[in-house]
């Protein structure tokens, strides 16, 4: 090497560490020179990264605990965010970088921290107001501009001061009259330090309704939103700390159905002090019906019992593509214990992609994280995950608890293993052989698996038992699924799903009497099951009570005008009943 080359590869070499008096790359110069000998200051250096990667949260009325946007501010915290950006414990970004990338990717590459531990060893100067860029601006309102239609919860949760976190399903009418085809969503929990997550479901069934109606407070506990409520089919409807909304993949809207509910799911931990909260959803609408229809998929292990003191305990979980598809977001989830969270694929030509890589998990800033362009994954290829947990002392998110064992649960003291994945077919035809696939080969085996896994803890749990049943009519496991009724009635006889769930399995033996005694059971213990109200209109009018049956059509009809079954069935009904009058 000449002494030229020399001479020029040691500059190169101290502008690379920032040493030797020479400062990191100057994107304010032409042509992105390299500036020798210039300290940071707030105005040029610091505040463009302030305002690309942190004011989202830092600023008024945002999730943060102080305020970034004015040098004021920033000053008097610049130690405290050289730190918090050295260790990579801010922006909170999980993903590491050989996945994705990511729409909204929130990570400082070595250039942008060392500007701030520089710009802190100095005395965090301000410079000069000329070099200040503007602010961002954020919307008085929604950052997705006006809404079609805002759903608020019409009175306000108090949140108690103290206690363990609290899961809670809020029910709202959408008060729709017709099909609607929603854009996008925009999700607001109105308390954004105690709301940890939230989930935006949509129920037609009015079972979310029932459930709420049976408590004293505002809404119903627990993670189970009931049988009938769940996100658009193929969506996420999700909200996280720092997460901006987005309008869906074109052609990807989804069908709001008339009458439909809002299920507002929402995490809260107690602050102490009582908070109240008040959520409310922003829909985007548009007249064009969907063109494509993203399936969503889970890997799932519930074989958790995580001994104390145990640093590495490991799951794991696989399944196989039957079909040509793309990756369009995808949203993992484990609790306080986890610590390396690994999803990929294995492809047919033995090459491994990466889906997600998480090597520093924190259950405080979890979200789902949509590519920038989708993921093509072939036939054959194999969706694997891989999660570990640390059950030491050692684990500093494990909130300072000595270790004890942890076994698969929804509760945040529990564990739990999750991998979803939002994924698009390449035709309807192989969207529905994917469905097919999926629910036979994994979501049926794992329903069973999760709900045997939770009766192990909890063997008096008769909403889990009754669901263990329907889950095993469909393995055609029908004898086992009576079986778990059975007990589910000995344990609470007025639980109204488990008598129809056993009406239905008589009506597969044709056993047209007692499906007919169950049905009426549920509907004494439960008068708004529509459903089971619909099948014992069907059996009465097949066993020749027209009249009955009709009685039950209209009933149906009554809360719910547009059943296109019940208003079939009822003009039957009424034909059959006239014909037997003449």
């Amino acid at each position: 090497m000449t002494r030229r080359a020399k001479a020029t590869a040691a500059i190169f070499a101290a502008l690379i560490s920032g040493g030797a008096g020479f400062a990191w790359w100057d994107s304010s110069l032409p042509n992105g020179l390299f500036a020798a000998a210039r300290t940071p200051t707030f105005n040029r250096d610091v505040a463009p990264i302030l305002y690309e990667q942190c004011v989202l949260c830092h600023r008024p009325g945002g999730m943060g605990p102080f305020n970034l946007v004015t040098y004021a501010d920033a000053r008097k915290h610049a130690r405290q965010i050289a730190e918090v950006t050295a260790s990579r414990f801010m922006p909170p970004w999980l993903p590491d970088e050989s996945c994705g990338p990511f729409v909204g990717t929130r990570r400082l590459d070595a250039l942008q921290v060392s500007t701030f531990q520089r710009w802190a060893e100095a005395g965090a100067p301000e410079g000069s107001a000329a070099h200040l860029p503007d602010a961002p601006q954020w919307p008085e309102g929604w950052q997705l501009g006006k809404p079609d239609l805002v759903v608020t919860m019409p009175f306000g949760y108090t949140l108690p001061a103290e206690g363990r976190d609290v899961y809670r399903n809020f029910v709202v009418p959408v008060g729709n009259d017709a099909r609607r085809f929603v854009r996008a969503v925009e999700l607001r929990p109105n308390n954004p330090r105690v709301v940890h997550h939230a989930f935006v479901l949509i129920d037609t069934s009015g079972d979310s309704r029932r459930l709420d109606a049976r408590d004293e407070d505002p809404g119903f506990s627990g993670m189970n939103a009931g049988n009938g409520a769940s996100p658009p089919a193929g969506h996420f409807l999700s909200w996280q700390p720092g997460k901006i909304p987005s309008q869906d993949a074109s052609g990807t809207q989804w069908a709001l159905e008339a009458g439909s509910d809002v299920v507002f799911q929402l995490h809260m931990r107690p602050s102490g002090k009582p908070e109240e909260i008040q959520a409310s959803v922003a829909l985007y609408f548009t007249d064009q019906p969907p063109t494509r229809f993203p399936f969503r998929l889970m890997l799932r292990s519930t074989d958790i019992d995580i001994p104390p003191g145990e640093a590495n305990y490991t799951i794991e979980s696989s399944y196989e593509l039957p079909v040509d598809l793309h990756v369009l977001a995808v949203l993992p989830h484990a609790h306080y214990l986890g610590r390396d969270l690994q999803g990929w694929a294995e492809l047919p030509d033995g090459s491994r992609r990466s889906i997600i890589s998480i090597q520093n998990w924190d259950f405080n800033w979890q979200g789902d994280y949509r590519f920038e362009r989708p993921l093509a994954l072939p036939k054959g290829a194999v969706l694997r995950m891989r999660y570990a947990y640390d059950n030491s002392a050692g684990n500093a998110l494990n909130g300072g608890r000595a270790p004890e064992r942890v076994q698969y649960g929804e509760q945040t003291s529990d564990e739990m293993g999750e991998l979803w994945l939002q994924v698009l077919a390449s035709s309807p035809a192989d969207r529905a052989l994917l469905e097919s696939d999926y629910v036979r080969k994994w979501a049926v085996p794992d329903s069973i698996a999760t709900a045997q896994a939770t009766l192990a803890r909890d063997p008096d749990n008769v909403p889990t038992r009754t669901n263990l049943a329907a889950v095993l009519v469909m393995a055609g496991r029908v004898d086992d699924a009576e079986t778990e009724l059975r007990r589910a009635l000995e344990i609470d006889p007025d639980f109204a799903r488990a008598h129809s769930h056993l009406a239905h399995i008589h009506m597969r033996r044709k056993q047209n009497g007692l499906a007919i005694q169950e049905f009426a059971t549920a509907l004494r213990l439960d008068p708004h099951d529509f459903k089971a109200r619909n099948n014992l209109g069907y059996l009465l009018l097949i066993g020749g009570d027209a009249d009955a049956a009709a009685g039950h059509f209209r009933e149906v009809l009554r809360e719910h005008p547009d059943d296109p079954l019940a208003r079939a069935n009822l003009e039957k009904a009424e034909r059959e009943a006239l014909l037997k009058g003449r």
